[in-house]
C-alpha cells in the first residue's frame, strides 16, 4: 500500500458542515486556532447492514482506505469536523461474531483491543434484530462506550416491524438512534449522540450480559489467574478474555500462551471450567455461552419489539426469489444478467472510448505540428500519449462495468447469484463462497485473491486463490473489448461475453483437477445470508464505481505511464547505424529485373512502395523496429509464438502485459505509433484508432484475435496478483506455481483456438 495512503491522519480535510480545512500547526507558529480534539468511534457492524452507506453520510469525501497493521484487510477511514471537535470514524470488517473465525473477525476485534476506540456503534439490521444483537452483545463484553443504530428502520416498518428504541436502550444500557442509511436519515441524530458522548455528556454504562450463576462462578475462576499478571491486564480486558476462554477461542488461547506470565496455569483452569460446565449442562460450554445470549436477546426483543402481519415485501421479495433462486433457471438467469450488463457496457461505452481516442489522436497531431523534431517530441507523442492514451481509452467501459457490478450488489442480487451458484461451485468441487472473489475478480484479480479469506477451509481458500486470477478483470477487459471491436464489429459484445464465460469455464475445470489431484478433500458447506431485495441508491453505486475506478487511473498514471516509455525506449533504440538507413532506402526502390539462368528468363520483383512512402518510408520504419531492443526480443519468440498465431509484435505487447495487462494495448498503441511516425521528420499524420490499424495488418485474422484473448485472459496474472498471492498464502511457491501453470495453460489454449480457428475459416 503507498506510504501515502498509510499517513492518512496527516491529510486531513475538515467540514461535513462546510468547515474549511485546518493548519495542523501550533498556534504560535501558524496563528490558527489549536488543533481539534480527536475522537475515534469504531463503526461495525453484520455484512448487508448497511454500515458502508452510513460511512458514506457521515464522512461524504473524507476518506481515506489503507490497510490494517499486517494484513490486507482494507482499513476505511473518514473525518467529520463538529466545531472544536475532530470526530474519526474507522469502518471495520462486516462481522457476525467477535469469534476468531475469519481473519475480518480477528481484525474487528484486535483493532478494539489494541486501538481502544473511544466509541463503538454498532450499525444494526432493524429487519433482523435478533442476530444483529449478537455482535452488539459482544462488544459490551470490552468494557469500551457503545451506541446502537438501528439501521433500514424504514424496511422494518415495511414488514410490519416497530421497534421502541428508547425501551431497547434502556434494557441493554445503550442508547439507541434509528437511521435510514441510504437516504441520510437520522444522520443528524446520530452525529449528536456521538458528539455527546465526546464532550462526556452520555451517561456510560459498565452493563454487561450475566451468563448464569454457574458459567459467571466459572468464569471468575478464570479471571482470578488472569489477574495476577498485571502487564497484561493493562492490555487486555479480562472480562471479555475470560469469555473467550470459555468459549474455545483460539486466538485468545494463542493470546495467553504468548503474552500471559502464568499461560499454562491459565489454560489449565480454562480447560478446568469448560469441563465443569460441560459435566453441569450436558452440553459444550460455547453453545451454553451462545444459548444465555439468545435467551437475553429474545427477552430484550419480545418487551421492545412489536410485529404486526404485513407480507407486501416479502411476498415480491419471494415471488422473485422463486426464479432467481431455481436452481437451474437461476444459472440462466445470472448468464443472463451477465450479458446484459455487457450489452449495456459496449453500447454505452464504445461512443465514449471514440470520443477520447478523438481526443488523444488530436493531442499526439497538435504536439507533431507545433514541437521540434526529435527524440523528446517521438517520446511524448508515441510513448506517453500513445502508451497511456490507448489505455485511457477504454475507461468509461472500465467504469460502467463498474457501475453495473455495484448495482447488482447493493440490489441483493449478487448474494443469490452467490447461492444459485454454489451447488454449481461444488460440482466442480469449490466451496459456494468462492464465487464472491470470482464475481469480485471482474474488477481486479487482487482485491479477489484478498476475499479469499473468508474461507476457512485450507484447501478450498488455496484452490479460489489460484484459479481466481483466470477470469476476466478490469485490466484485461480493455485488451479483450478492443479485439472483439476490431474483428468482430457486429457482434462485439457477443463475443466479448462469450470470452468472459470461457474464463469461468477454464476456472472451473481447473479447479476440479486440482481438487482431484493436489488438494483432495470435500468442500466445506456453505451458508450465506440472503438480504431482501433493495432499490441501489445512485450515490452508493457511484462511489463504488469511482473507488474502483480510481484504481485504473492511478495504474495508468504510474506503472503504464512507466512502462509506456520503458516500451518507447526498448521500441526506439538502438538506432540502425546509417549505412543501413541507406540501403533500406536502395532496396525499397521499385525494381524489376530479368535474370537469365539456364537459358530460361525469370523475373524478380523487389517491394513495391506508394509513392507517398518512397522511399522507403514504411520499410525504414519496419527495420527500425526490428533493429530496436524489443524488435529483437520479439524475433526471437516469434518461432515458439507462430503456433498461436503471433507475430513478433504480439510477443512484445504480450512481454510487456507481464506487469500489467493495460499496457499491452500501450505497447500495441507505441508499436503502431512507431510505424505511422519519424522522429526525424517535421510532422505526423493524425492516427487512426488502433483497433482499425491493427484490424488492417494483414498479420491478424479474427483465428489470432480469438487465440489472442483467450492467451490474454489467463496467462501470468500482473506482478500486483502474484505479489498478493504471496502474501495471502504466504510463500512465492504459490505465485510460482501461478505464473508457472498460467503460462503454459494460456499458450496450449492459444495454440488450440487459433488451430481450430484456421480449419474453420478464420484465419483470414
Amino acid at each position: 500500500m503507498p506510504d501515502h495512503m498509510r499517513r492518512e491522519r496527516k491529510h486531513l480535510f475538515g467540514g461535513h458542515f462546510g468547515h474549511r480545512r485546518r493548519n495542523w500547526l501550533t498556534p504560535e507558529h501558524s496563528g490558527h486556532k489549536p488543533r481539534r480534539k480527536r475522537f475515534i468511534v469504531a463503526l461495525a457492524g453484520n455484512p448487508n447492514a448497511g454500515k458502508t452507506s452510513l460511512f458514506n453520510e457521515l464522512t461524504g469525501q473524507h476518506q481515506h482506505i489503507g490497510n490494517y497493521p499486517g494484513v490486507t484487510v482494507d482499513k476505511k477511514t473518514g473525518f467529520l469536523d463538529v466545531g472544536d471537535l475532530r470526530i474519526e470514524f474507522v469502518d471495520l470488517p462486516g462481522t457476525y461474531s467477535l469469534s476468531a473465525y475469519s481473519l475480518e473477525e480477528i481484525v474487528a476485534r484486535d483493532f478494539v483491543i489494541r486501538e481502544k476506540p473511544d466509541l463503538i456503534v454498532d450499525v444494526l439490521d432493524s429487519t433482523n434484530l435478533e442476530r444483529n444483537l449478537y455482535l452488539l452483545l459482544q462488544f459490551q463484553e470490552f468494557g469500551i462506550p457503545v451506541a446502537g443504530v438501528l439501521n433500514m428502520s424504514d424496511e422494518a416498518e415495511e414488514l410490519g416491524i416497530q421497534i421502541d428504541e428508547v425501551q431497547l436502550g434502556t434494557i441493554l444500557g445503550i442508547p439507541m438512534v434509528k437511521t435510514i442509511g441510504n437516504r441520510g436519515t437520522g444522520i443528524k441524530e446520530l452525529i449528536n449522540l456521538v458528539v455527546s458522548f465526546a464532550k462526556g455528556e452520555q451517561e456510560l454504562s459498565t452493563r454487561r450480559i450475566d451468563y448464569g450463576r454457574e458459567v459467571e462462578k466459572q468464569r471468575e475462576e478464570i479471571l482470578k489467574v488472569l489477574r495476577s499478571d498485571d502487564e497484561f491486564s493493562k492490555r487486555y480486558t479480562l472480562d471479555w478474555l475470560a469469555i473467550k476462554l470459555l468459549e474455545e477461542d483460539s486466538d485468545a488461547e494463542v493470546k495467553i500462551r504468548i503474552e500471559h506470565a502464568k499461560a499454562r496455569e491459565v489454560l489449565e483452569v480454562a480447560d478446568n471450567a469448560r469441563e465443569w460446565i460441560y459435566r453441569h449442562f450436558k452440553e459444550d460450554s460455547p453453545v451454553v455461552v451462545a444459548e444465555q445470549r439468545y435467551a437475553y436477546i429474545y427477552g430484550a426483543v419480545r418487551e421492545t419489539v412489536k410485529k404486526q402481519p404485513q407480507k407486501t415485501k416479502v411476498d415480491f421479495t419471494e415471488a422473485i426469489d422463486k426464479v432467481v433462486l431455481n436452481r437451474y433457471a437461476g444459472i440462466f438467469v445470472f448468464l443472463g444478467v451477465m450479458f446484459l450488463v455487457y450489452q449495456f457496457t459496449f453500447a454505452l461505452g464504445n461512443p465514449l472510448s471514440d470520443l477520447i481516442d478523438l481526443g488523444f489522436s488530436s493531442l499526439g497531431a497538435y504536439l507533431t505540428n507545433v514541437m521540434p523534431a526529435g527524440l523528446f517530441r517521438d517520446m511524448l507523442v508515441n510513448g506517453v500519449i500513445g502508451g497511456v492514451g490507448g489505455v485511457l481509452v477504454f475507461f468509461p467501459l472500465v467504469m460502467l462495468l463498474f457501475l453495473s457490478l455495484s448495482l447488482l450488489e447493493d440490489s441483493g442480487y449478487m448474494a443469490r447469484a452467490a447461492f444459485v451458484m454454489d451447488h454449481f461451485f461444488h460440482i466442480f468441487g469449490m466451496h459456494g463462497r468462492s464465487f464472491i472473489p470470482f464475481m469480485i475478480a471482474t474488477g481486479c484479480a487482487v482485491p479477489a485473491v484478498m476475499s479469499a479469506r473468508t474461507l476457512v477451509n485450507p484447501r478450498d481458500r488455496i484452490i479460489t486463490v489460484l484459479v481466481t486470477p483466470l477470469l476476466m478483470c478490469g485490466a484485461k477487459s480493455p485488451v479483450i473489448a478492443m479485439l472483439a471491436a476490431a474483428f468482430f464489429p457486429e457482434q462485439s459484445a457477443l463475443v466479448f461475453w462469450a470470452v468472459w464465460a470461457s474464463g469461468w469455464l477454464i476456472a472451473f475445470t481447473i479447479a476440479l483437477i486440482f481438487r482431484k489431484t493436489l488438494f483432495r478433500g470435500e468442500a466445506a458447506p456453505f451458508v450465506m445470508e440472503l438480504p431482501p431485495y433493495r432499490m441501489p441508491t445512485i450515490r452508493g453505486a457511484m462511489s463504488h464505481m469511482w473507488e474502483r475506478g480510481a484504481l485504473y487511473l492511478q495504474k495508468a498514471g504510474t506503472i503504464i505511464l512507466a512502462a509506456s516509455i520503458v516500451i518507447w525506449f526498448m521500441l526506439t533504440f538502438p538506432v540502425m547505424p546509417e549505412q543501413e538507413i541507406q540501403e533500406t532506402q536502395i532496396t525499397s526502390m521499385t525494381a524489376q529485373t530479368t535474370v537469365v539462368a539456364g537459358g530460361e528468363i525469370a523475373e524478380r520483383e523487389e517491394t513495391v512502395l506508394p509513392a507517398d512512402q518512397m522511399p522507403g518510408e514504411m520499410e525504414f520504419e519496419k527495420n527500425q523496429l526490428l533493429h530496436s531492443y524489443a524488435g529483437r526480443l520479439g524475433r526471437g519468440l516469434e518461432p515458439v509464438l507462430k503456433p498461436a498465431g503471433f507475430d513478433w509484435k504480439i510477443g512484445i505487447a504480450l512481454i510487456s502485459g507481464a506487469a500489467a495487462k493495460e499496457v499491452i494495448i500501450s505497447t500495441m498503441g507505441i508499436i503502431y505509433g512507431a510505424r505511422h511516425a519519424d522522429p526525424t521528420q517535421e510532422a505526423v499524420a493524425e492516427h487512426p484508432p488502433l483497433r482499425e490499424t491493427i484490424a488492417a495488418d494483414p498479420a491478424y485474422s479474427p483465428a489470432t484475435a480469438l487465440s489472442l484473448m483467450i492467451f490474454v485472459m489467463i496467462y501470468l496474472p500482473c506482478i500486483a496478483t502474484l505479489a498478493v498471492v504471496r502474501k495471502e498464502l504466504g510463500s512465492w511457491k504459490w505465485s510460482a506455481f501461478l505464473a508457472g501453470y498460467t503460462l503454459l495453460l494460456g499458450y496450449g489454449l492459444a495454440v488450440l483456438v487459433y488451430q481450430v480457428g484456421v480449419l474453420v475459416g478464420l484465419g483470414a
